[in-house]
């Protein structure tokens, strides 16, 4: 998916964790945004890959596209280093996380699907997708931008 699906899924994650109540921080927005982005550090097309180019090819280089980035091993690390060094899981970081599941949500809907498990390289897809930057691609988009508003 395009950055603004990526976004827009990202605010359709603080939208949901404002409803039941796991993030009531305004700190919570700008983070699930960073979080939606951030699997896409392995493109340096991307538009937080643009942003730090050099760590992004330096990722790239490693990883490829859709490789670890987009699978559950990094928020799974983020949420157990939290727990280890805190002994609890912040808000900030629920926010990062639930915009990175966001973001491998939204990929899940594309034909070229997620790499949940990796380094397994089994992609997971939805039976039904749609292809990145395509009309359809528009239309989930603003038809989860249209629930939000609906039952805001």
């Amino acid at each position: 998916m395009q950055s603004r699906s990526h976004l827009i899924f990202g605010i359709g994650a603080t939208w949901l964790m404002h409803r039941t109540g796991w993030a009531n921080s305004v700190h919570a927005w700008p983070l699930t945004l960073v979080g939606a982005l951030l699997p896409d550090i392995d493109h340096p097309k991307s538009l937080l890959g643009r942003r730090i180019a050099p760590v992004s090819f330096a990722i790239s280089g490693v990883f490829g596209h859709r490789g670890m980035t987009h699978s559950l091993l990094l928020p799974l690390l983020m949420l157990a280093a939290c727990v280890y060094h805190w002994g609890r899981i912040p808000p900030w970081m629920l926010a990062l996380c639930a915009g990175y599941l966001s973001h491998l949500l939204a990929d899940w809907l594309t034909p070229s699907g997620v790499p949940l498990c990796w380094p397994l390289r089994t992609r997971f897809r939805s039976p039904l997708y749609v292809t990145t930057g395509s009309a359809a691609e528009g239309c989930v988009a603003a038809a989860l931008a249209f629930a939000m508003w609906r039952w805001w």
